[in-house]
């Protein structure tokens, strides 16, 4: 008996129709946009899912405490990051900073946790009944949209901590913002340690940060680049989670966790991931983290080059946007503070001069460009691994035919056409000079464009 797909599997059905739009996403998962890398081969070819079997644990290598090729992968991710030792988790960063938390706490300590971290930070610090005290923001933009910690706070904070006799056992910080804010972890770790402060672990979110360890400019930013603390702090304890589907070439809820310091915390993560983690991990996914650290030991450095290539691209051809130009670029938040830096791979572009943020966000998804997250009159691009030349090409001859429309919509206000309006193809003119623009007309114009026709006011 055969199955109707459409009727009896809407999610699957969805899914195809979904991956058929060949959609440029500038948000995450890299190996989910549209096209070919510019650097390495066809990211897509690899068919993760087929590597399924009931029989891996005893055949193949056991996820937990694993001594055969898990192990052997996990390893040389951690020579890849510069770590004392790498875990790879499936069930996503919220369980990897579950394990994280739990390797590091033991009951009836005190937790900091910096407000802006994920809500699995928070959710599971409550369900173990920590002693939880939260660092709160004291930077905010003008528009209160995006905030952040100055170091003096959370200096300060902690000192405050020790002198009222209730010292923090553990501290939770997230090194990197969607917005694409980057902390200075080793200098703000040097400091704080210098300073007096009495904190010896260190658990630190860093999500959106895989990518920062493979270009010279945010390297020394990262949270495993303290070999020098580690010489004058033996006693350190440092974790960092990727999320991994969001920078590099992985499928979803691939996850690692990474470690620096004293030689039982690897066996600490290690029990902690055997507590919490799923029994029955994915190894397609797991398939995935190892194809993904295969291509940036390989490619890495120039992949990451390359976004910043793409990026200055981007700025570039906006330059010449009616409605946005180089203006329209924001890149630069908190500058005036030494430890707070920018991804060069976030671009926040504010459309103002084009219509709000949500329209364009809108027009751009009709355009197979899909961007999530927009604040205010700015929408807010990620130039990921995935992202390419076409891509990029493609981003800003929407953003053209956008700006384009607006233009026309202006001149349309007035009801009378001064100029002659040609949908090109065929380049034959709609409206002539001095003909009326009533609504049939205007509709016409929108379904031009929808269908990727060029509209030339002229």
């Amino acid at each position: 008996m055969s199955i109707k797909m459409t009727e009896k599997t809407p999610i699957l059905t969805g899914l195809r129709k979904l991956i058929q739009k060949n959609i440029y996403s500038f948000h995450a998962l890299p190996v989910s946009s549209y096209g070919k890398s510019d650097i390495v081969n066809d990211i897509h070819e690899a068919n993760f899912g087929g590597f399924e079997g009931s029989a891996t644990g005893d055949l193949f290598d056991n996820f937990f405490f694993s001594k055969g090729l898990i192990s052997e992968s996990q390893k040389m991710t951690a020579r890849l990051y510069n770590s004392d030792a790498s875990f790879y988790i499936t069930g996503g960063t919220s369980t990897a900073n579950q394990i994280a938390i739990s390797a590091l706490y033991v009951k009836g300590q005190h937790i900091l946790i910096d407000r802006n971290c994920h809500q699995s930070v928070h959710f599971h610090t409550q369900s173990i009944g920590a002693e939880v005290e939260y660092l709160y923001p004291d930077l905010q933009t003008a528009e209160g949209e995006i905030s952040a910690w100055s170091y003096e706070h959370l200096e300060n904070t902690l000192l405050s901590m020790q002198q009222n006799g209730k010292g923090c056992d553990v501290v939770i910080l997230t090194a990197q913002s969607y917005e694409g804010i980057i902390y200075d972890i080793p200098q703000v770790l040097g400091r704080l340690l210098a300073a007096g402060v009495q904190t010896r672990k260190f658990f630190i979110d860093e999500a959106w940060g895989s990518l920062n360890y493979f270009s010279d400019d945010t390297r020394p930013l990262t949270a495993l680049n303290v070999g020098s603390l580690l010489n004058d702090y033996p006693d350190l304890e440092i974790i960092c989670t990727h999320s991994a589907h969001k920078s590099l070439f992985c499928s979803r809820q691939a996850s690692i966790i990474h470690c620096r310091g004293k030689k039982e915390l690897p066996d600490k993560i290690e029990t902690a991931r055997y507590r919490i983690h799923t029994t029955s991990p994915s190894y397609p996914i797991l398939a995935s983290l190892d194809a993904a650290q295969a291509t940036m030991s390989m490619h890495g450095k120039a992949l990451a080059a390359h976004s910043r290539v793409l990026v200055n691209k981007f700025i570039s051809g906006v330059s010449g946007i009616k409605g946005l130009g180089e203006k329209a670029i924001y890149r630069e938040i908190f500058k005036s503070y030494w430890h707070i830096h920018y991804d060069p791979t976030k671009v926040m572009i504010n459309v103002v001069g084009l219509g709000k943020a949500t329209e364009i966000k809108n027009l751009l998804c009709e355009e197979n460009i899909y961007i999530k997250r927009f604040i205010n009159d700015s929408l807010i691009l990620n130039f990921h691994i995935g992202i390419n030349n076409e891509a990029v090409t493609h981003l800003l001859s929407s953003l053209t035919d956008i700006s384009e429309k607006l233009v026309i919509d202006s001149e349309s206000e007035h009801e009378i056409s001064d100029k002659f309006i040609i949908p090109y193809p065929p380049g034959v003119p709609l409206v002539f000079p001095g003909e009326p623009i009533d609504r049939k007309i205007k509709s016409k114009i929108q379904e031009y464009i929808k269908n990727g026709f060029l509209i030339i006011a002229a």
